[in-house]
């Protein structure tokens, strides 16, 4: 047996925990020079046959890592046929486990070729083997098994799935496994819109990754983290999780994925109304996709870019880019997902002809306040996300939390109050007569209500503008009037 094979052997467990902290070419270049030629095979000569197995297994591994997150052409392929040459050796051995290992792999190179179906059969004869529950490679083919369901849209069947191992992989499993665990089940959870629940797992995963040291997945960890607050209109924190991903793809250089949380962090300001800001930072995702033609993250930047066009009244330019997302899309998914996109669009332009409107209140013990001693009297507060820009002219800009404590309110106070039937929250100037209540701002229509109707929340007597400081509090100004 040659030195260098000896080392290789030796040193399995390094690779295994290069592979897990997404250290693929790390791992690849211990084969030594050449690996990344097509008819690369590791020295295997002089090996035992367990030996040669071993040493197959962990380069078809690293080079179906390595191909997928590079775009390999053909690397899916040519990682299944080693790790199937693997498994014959490990079946002549007599290796359950190790057979298990190749199983998932080969599942989870097939779920990279879009092939769900056949994935999830070599997944499921994966954790049919009998080898003992605490085996690694049967926890790791519990999460690829949820990665497979999730891919296939069978998101309560991924939750039954990632509840049932949960425990078991909290108490048997690494922090690579456990935080791929979270993941899955956050974005399943997703799916069925708990994002409640999503967000604590996407919180767990956050923390098992950085112990994992996977940057690639922690930054998507990161972004999904930005897109559940963004959906939950959590704005600060949205950004913040954005930041994350995007300083960690940086530091990778992983120009792909970094393009993809320009594009979050430009639907978030889309959200906010912020549109400018919006339209800058897709502008720029998609500058850096520009030898990416048909990525479908190029696809997402297009019609991101579509939505923030409409709502600065061009809507040529905001068709060509809808076309340039349709494109793509029709190629990689075919006409119904080109036409669920049309219908999203189309709902665009009926959200951009409706009256901006508040949010929902928060109560006061979801928000940590630095509050002025002017209104440290008050005995309760509530907080109004606010999604329009009528109240500008008086300092209550969109995107600032408005700080609402529920007073009697008199005529001409800035008041808040809530429609009983959707729940929806309006601010402004309040008047009230005859039954009907009046909310009054500058350069706007005043809104009418019926009395009956509506529920009186209190005068706004504060507000925040800047956000959460690092403690994460946020600093509450008084409003003069």
């Amino acid at each position: 047996m040659s030195s260098h094979h000896s080392d290789l052997l030796l040193s399995t467990k390094k690779l295994v925990a290069l592979e897990r902290s997404g250290c693929y070419e790390d791992a690849l270049a211990a084969f030594g020079p050449g690996w990344n030629e097509e008819g690369f095979l590791p020295e295997t000569t002089n090996g035992t046959t367990k030996d040669q197995a071993e040493a197959l297994l962990r380069f078809a591994a690293l080079i179906g890592f390595d191909g997928y997150r590079n775009g390999v052409e053909g690397s899916q392929e040519r990682s299944k046929n080693l790790l199937t040459r693997a498994l014959d050796l490990f079946e002549e051995c007599g290796e359950v486990e190790k057979i298990v290992e190749c199983e998932n792999y080969i599942a989870i190179a097939y779920w990279r070729s879009n092939d769900p179906r056949e994935a999830r059969v070599w997944v499921e004869t994966a954790l049919a083997r009998n080898v003992p529950s605490t085996c690694d490679a049967r926890l790791y083919a519990c999460v690829t098994k949820s990665m497979i369901l999730l891919s296939e849209g069978k998101a309560e069947e991924s939750v039954e799935h990632c509840l049932a191992v949960e425990a078991h992989m909290r108490k048997h499993g690494d922090a690579f496994l456990n935080g791929s665990l979270c993941t899955n089940l956050a974005l399943s959870l997703k799916l069925l819109s708990r994002n409640t629940e999503a967000v604590e797992y996407l919180k767990s995963a956050r923390y098992f990754h950085t112990r994992s040291h996977h940057k690639t997945y922690l930054g998507t960890v990161h972004n999904n983290l930005a897109q559940l607050f963004n959906a939950e209109r959590k704005f600060v924190s949205a950004h913040e999780s954005a930041d994350a991903a995007i300083k960690l793809y940086r530091k990778i250089k992983d120009r792909t994925r970094e393009a993809s949380t320009l594009d979050t962090k430009a639907q978030i300001y889309l959200e906010e109304r912020k549109l400018t800001e919006g339209l800058d930072l897709v502008d720029r995702s998609i500058a850096l996709l520009a030898s990416h033609k048909d990525s479908e993250v190029l696809a997402e930047s297009y019609f991101t870019r579509a939505r923030i066009l409409l709502f600065l009244d061009r809507f040529s330019d905001s068709v060509l880019s809808l076309v340039d997302c349709l494109n793509i899309t029709r190629i990689k998914h075919g006409d119904d997902a080109a036409k669920a996109l049309i219908e999203v669009y189309d709902k665009t332009i009926s959200e951009k002809q409706k009256p901006a409107i508040e949010s929902q209140p928060l109560a006061t013990d979801e928000l940590e306040l630095i509050l002025p001693e002017s209104l440290a009297g008050y005995d309760d507060y509530k907080g109004v996300w606010i999604n329009t820009d009528k109240l500008e002219s008086v300092g209550v800009p969109r995107g600032s939390l408005a700080i609402v404590t529920p007073i009697d309110v008199k005529r001409g106070d800035l008041a808040a109050i809530m429609d009983l039937k959707n729940q929806v929250v309006s601010c402004g100037f309040y008047d009230s007569d005859f039954g009907i209540v009046c909310l009054e701002s500058s350069d706007h229509e005043p809104e009418l209500f019926d009395a009956s109707e509506i529920k009186v929340l209190g005068k706004i007597v504060g507000v925040c503008r800047s956000g959460k400081d690092p403690d994460g509090k946020m600093l509450v100004e008084a409003l003069a009037f």
